[in-house]
């Protein structure tokens, strides 16, 4: 008799239970093949299980294969592995698909609770042999805290987000503890961390957790829970606390989940989405700007323009150019101003500083008041889509950066300053492209945009950017709509910001005052290989296919990030910023307040040590949250499901 009929006969109560001694002389030696027969024994009877069934017998064939696998060493784990998770998944869905047929579905869900826990110890006992793939990553993770290494060994080594210690902790559960004793300390860098490697870690394909799992990390978090205080004195911190406990929570409830809601992803992610009621009474109260209030600030008489996408919602910069007498242009870049409105330490800046950039979905979800957005803003729809935005005919509070610029594309003169400007015209790219090319009755329009052509091709010839940075940049969609598109009015507003950016940098650069800056480097030898790459795929895909390829693209190349000082390669700059969107991103926030430290006034020692110090801890936080975002759109549009 083999081992396969002898199992079968057992399982159908037509034969006696194998003894050891018996199993092992049934296997003869063919470990691997034994298993395979084992698992396939497991797979029919749940398929074929039609009426209520004890479930022991099926536990002890899963502990046969434990027998097995604790004394040989010539077992392929792999196959366990992958034969363990398939059961794993597999379950859940039997029981959803088929546990109508049964009389007593509780009974049932204990019988299969029964499979699951072995299945979980015969996963711990496979990955309990060798624990250097834990150590390594482990040390990555917990030691090294490099964001940028791990993504690298996950897209190289997807398999190790699931290894464990030798007592059988997986690496995910390792980090929660770690994360867990950062929020009891409340060490705010390390909550930011490990709250992102945590997201990093379920977003990944291979990843793999247990129920029982689950729930012990939810019982560790409760347990923590539980002892947070309510006193008065530290009522605050321990409000904080709570709100990282709830978002961890909510990480694991979501694990496995279909088809959830955008709030429960948000969650995982730690988005918000909507506002709190005192934000939103703050952004009401916006006055809008009054020309004879406002002795503090220019007023623009230029005819002034904004380009943007058709679907724009904050105008948050317009341009204007003109020709002087002397042959030299004078072009004028005008900002939304958010600190004209409110202080940079009130609570509506700050939490747009927490909320890191505005977020544009590829479809819209439903909001609190029943509405339908795409966009996820950093202010309340009242202020940036309205009294703070460049709205066409409507005076507006903003920082307008004027430069003359010769013939050659240098500088002859410029100024930062603060201003009341009036949006004269809102165009569409596809509007301003359409009057370059055919020409228009408003003379006054068509000559704005014809200096700014002029001025573009002049300054287009003094910045530089590398073909490879350039290429990723203008195929790939960006999460803020902050695009580069070298073509057209979209290469007119595309070289004012960049034009902008470097001089504000070059500004406090030469004067050594702290500032965020935008950096990027490069790598040659991987830029020359991507480069080949690139070649390969201009001659031989095209559309939509091509776009896709050049995901693989994005994914190796160096992305930039923000820091206290640095160059940007990608742009060939010494000194670059973002200042030119504040409406929706925070980092232009922080340089809008730089200037008014440093810019609009003589800043004393005790200011430029306070405004270095706030920025150090901006570039921490606004670093640590993008990945997080771009994570948490990747799986919205995975997940999701449009409601309009």
């Amino acid at each position: 008799m083999n081992i396969e009929k002898a199992l079968k006969n057992y399982l159908n109560d037509k034969g006696p239970k194998i003894r050891v001694e018996d199993f092992y002389l049934y296997c003869n030696g063919n470990y691997n093949a034994i298993i395979n027969v084992l698992f396939k024994l497991i797979n029919d009877e749940i398929d074929e299980m039609k009426e209520y069934k004890n479930l022991d017998k099926i536990v002890e064939i899963l502990k046969m294969i434990e027998l097995l696998l604790g004394n040989n060493e010539n077992i392929n784990r792999k196959i366990i592995k992958r034969k363990v998770s398939r059961l794993i998944e597999k379950i859940p869905r039997f029981l959803s698909e088929c546990g109508s047929r049964f009389n007593d579905i509780f009974s049932i869900e204990t019988e299969f609770k029964k499979v699951l826990n072995e299945l979980d110890n015969l996963l711990k006992l496979n990955e309990k042999k060798d624990t250097k793939q834990y150590d390594f990553m482990y040390y990555l993770m917990c030691e090294v805290k490099n964001v940028e290494y791990i993504e690298y060994t996950l897209r190289k080594m997807p398999n190790l987000v699931n290894v464990k210690d030798k007592s059988g902790k997986s690496l995910f559960k390792s980090v929660i503890d770690n994360y867990l004793k950062s929020v009891v300390e409340y060490n705010e860098e390390d909550i930011f961390y490990y709250g992102h490697l945590i997201s990093l870690i379920v977003s990944q394909k291979k990843f793999l957790t247990t129920e029982t799992e689950r729930k012990n990390c939810l019982d560790d978090i409760y347990s923590y829970y539980n002892k947070i205080s309510y006193n008065k004195k530290v009522k605050k911190k321990n409000a904080l606390k709570v709100e990282a406990f709830d978002r961890i929570i909510n990480i694991i409830k979501g694990i496995d989940k279909k088809n959830i809601g955008i709030s429960e992803i948000s969650s995982k992610y730690n988005i918000k989405l909507f506002f709190d009621e005192d934000i939103i009474r703050e952004a009401k109260l916006v006055k809008e700007a009054s020309v004879g209030e406002m002795t503090d600030r220019v007023v623009i008489d230029d005819y002034v323009i904004s380009m943007d996408k058709a679907n724009t919602v904050e105008i948050d910069d317009a341009l204007s150019c003109k020709k002087l007498p002397n042959g030299n242009h004078l072009l004028s870049v005008h900002v939304a101003s958010v600190l004209g409105y409110f202080p940079y330490e009130s609570l509506i800046v700050q939490e747009a500083i927490s909320r890191n950039q505005a977020i544009y979905l590829p479809h819209k979800f439903q909001t609190k008041d029943n509405d339908f957005n795409r966009t996820i803003p950093i202010f309340p729809y009242d202020f940036c889509a309205d009294k703070g935005s460049l709205k066409e005919g409507c005076p507006r509070l903003a920082r307008s950066y004027i430069f003359e610029i010769d013939k050659n594309g240098n500088i002859v003169d410029e100024k930062f300053i603060k201003t009341i400007v009036t949006n004269n015209k809102r165009l569409t790219y596809d509007k301003a492209n359409s009057i370059l090319e055919n020409g228009s009755d408003d003379e006054m329009l068509l000559e704005t945009l014809s200096n700014l052509k002029e001025v573009t091709e002049i300054i287009d010839k003094k910045y530089v950017t590398l073909d490879i940075y350039e290429s990723i940049k203008e195929t790939l969609e960006d999460i803020s709509e902050l695009r580069v598109k070298k073509i057209g009015s979209e290469n007119i507003v595309y070289q004012a910001m960049l034009l902008t950016g470097n001089r504000v940098a070059e500004f406090f650069a030469r004067k050594d005052l702290p500032l965020l800056y935008r950096v990027h480097y490069e790598d040659e030898i991987e830029n020359d290989k991507l480069k080949t790459m690139i070649d390969i795929l201009n001659s031989t895909y095209g559309g939509e296919q091509f776009n896709n390829l050049y995901q693989l693209i994005d994914g190796i190349y160096p992305k930039g990030w923000y820091s206290i000082e640095g160059r940007h390669e990608g742009l060939d700059l010494d000194h670059y910023c973002h200042c030119t969107s504040a409406l929706r991103r925070a980092a232009d926030i922080i340089v809008e307040h730089a200037l008014e430290v440093c810019y609009d006034n003589e800043p004393s020692e005790e200011d430029i040590e306070k405004l270095k110090e706030d920025i150090a801890e901006r570039v921490v936080e606004i670093n640590s949250k993008q990945s997080p975002m771009e994570y948490f759109v990747r799986e919205y549009k995975k997940k999701h499901k449009p409601v309009y």
